[in-house]
């Protein structure tokens, strides 16, 4: 991290030029708000899921991947703007030619579809200032917002003396290979910015520990399978039962009735299918979400429609899955920097005479990650289970009292007219590969009370449900007008990044 070069960093308030900056950026954001839009559409109808079992030679992650980096390395070259690729994990985007960069780091990869969507996630389209389609707000409409900082800044006349870089990954949702491969073969900035979570800065980030759980079963749960992501939880969870139709409708009736209302059972060639609907959303942050596996498990067992090994298998797994916080597991912890341990279960597939379960937990600084493997090792012993890790990363924690904290949470506070704190979260960014890096915005949704000069900024389309629309869940949207202030947010921090860097540098030459 690039926090001691300039020690002598000092608080201060938007000069006027700052002030005038930011109101032009804003005027300029409403002359191209039209190209802008039509960009990200363009943009999200790419159903940019990095799948590594598509790789192709030069396209690791898939050919969608490689679809969206050859629309934006295109697009970038439209506009002027010299471009590198990166043997096909992540593309840059280059303005100036100095030596020294300053960064800015997106991703350009999507979570799976999934289900419940009131629109087409890839027949994206605006209305009333909203954009919708999986991806608009995670995370391709910030890194439009960046490629779009670079025109606003050059049209504005407002040069920087380092070159500025947008990386662009292709992995994020996927375990980050693209960054790192990035890292550790490419140029890396002084200082950059990742761009791909919210305002004000995020000092901490939970640690992240993705599990496969095999758990041995009968035939009912040998066919099981629900989840599109691991870091997605899951809308829907359906079974094949052997029962006949009107015997499961009966056995469904004696459930308490919130269980009960969430069920559909139907007949389909010539087998009773169950169906859990429950409330998609990101894995990091379960408010307002609700997991459809284990409510399927609780109807069967509550309706007697699973017995022996199949039974077995239902009890532990409706356990280990019983609230998002891992209170049911026993993985719960929780401590003051970074808050509390997230657990999902995000895929189910069938394996081995049982199945599969994947399970993706954020856990806070102070748990340890064998010791949270072990406790959920021993809640499927019982049925003879295992369990294998698929993926770790170590919580990321940077000093909040840094400068380059203090200049970011100062430069958002003035430009917003409010004051804020650094914050920790459950999510992951790329700020856990790439060096001397730290996440400023673009989003303002963690903070359902933050305003931005008087306004707030929680909003929410009218023709989405409300409880859909959040990154990773159904009806994804981004707010255009949240963008425009990002945008107005960047512009003043780029030069601001810039001064810094200089005067550390004197300072340590």
């Amino acid at each position: 991290m690039a926090d001691n070069l300039a020690a002598s960093y000092v608080p201060k308030e938007l000069t006027a030029a700052e002030q005038d900056l930011f109101t032009r950026a804003g005027i300029w954001f409403e002359d191209h708000r039209a190209e802008f839009v039509a960009d990200l559409l363009a943009w999200v109808a790419v159903p940019s899921v990095s799948e590594a079992s598509q790789a192709q030679p030069g396209k690791p992650f898939g050919p969608e991947v490689a679809r969206i980096f050859d629309l934006v390395t295109a697009r970038a070259r439209e506009l002027g703007f010299r471009t590198e690729t990166h043997d096909g994990y992540a593309i840059s985007v280059l303005w100036g030619d100095a030596s020294e960069e300053i960064g800015l780091v997106s991703h350009l990869d999507v979570v799976p579809a999934g289900e419940n969507w009131t629109f087409e996630p890839y027949a994206p389209f605006e209305r009333d200032g909203f954009v919708v389609g999986r991806g608009a707000s995670d995370n391709k409409g910030p890194a439009l917002v960046d490629l779009y900082l670079l025109r606003a800044l050059r049209d504005l006349g407002l040069r920087p003396r380092r070159t500025i870089r947008i990386v662009y990954g292709g992995a994020e949702e996927t375990g980050m290979e693209d960054m790192e491969h990035y890292a550790r073969h490419y140029p890396i900035p002084e200082v950059s910015i990742i761009s791909d979570g919210g305002f004000p800065v995020n000092y901490a980030q939970k640690g992240g520990l993705n599990l496969s759980l095999h758990v041995p079963a009968g035939p009912v749960l040998s066919g099981f399978r629900a989840g599109v992501a691991e870091n997605a939880v899951p809308a829907t969870a359906a079974i094949r039962l052997p029962q006949a139709y009107e015997t499961v409708r009966q056995a469904l009736a004696q459930l308490p009735a919130d269980l009960a209302a969430v069920l559909t059972v139907a007949e389909a060639d010539g087998a009773t299918v169950l169906t859990a609907r429950g409330q998609s959303g990101h894995a990091a942050f379960p408010e307002n979400t609700r997991n459809a596996i284990p409510l399927l498990l609780r109807a069967l067992i509550g309706a007697g429609l699973v017995e022996g090994r199949d039974l077995q298998a239902a009890q532990v797994v409706a356990g280990i899955l019983a609230d998002p916080w891992g209170e049911g597991a026993g993985t719960a912890r929780e401590d003051e920097t970074t808050g509390r341990l997230t657990q999902n279960g995000g895929i189910v597939v069938p394996a081995d005479d049982g199945f599969d379960l994947s399970i993706d937990i954020r856990f806070p600084i102070s748990a340890d990650a064998a010791e949270l493997e072990e406790v959920l090792a021993q809640a499927i012993r019982p049925v003879g289970g295992s369990v294998r890790v698929t993926r770790h990363a170590a919580p990321m924690h940077i000093d909040r009292d840094s400068d380059l904290v203090r200049l970011l949470q100062d430069t958002f506070d003035t430009l917003a007219q409010t004051k804020t704190e650094p914050f920790a979260m459950g999510g992951g960014t790329h700020a856990r590969v790439f060096p001397k890096s730290v996440t400023f915005g673009p989003g303002f949704g963690r903070n359902p009370d933050l305003s931005f000069r008087g306004e707030s900024v929680t909003v929410h389309p009218a023709f989405v449900p409300e409880v859909h629309g959040a990154a990773h869940g159904p009806d994804e949207f981004v707010s255009l007008e949240n963008l425009k202030r990002a945008l107005g947010v960047y512009a003043v921090t780029l030069p601001r990044l810039d001064d810094w860097l200089d005067r550390g540098s004197r300072s340590h030459a």
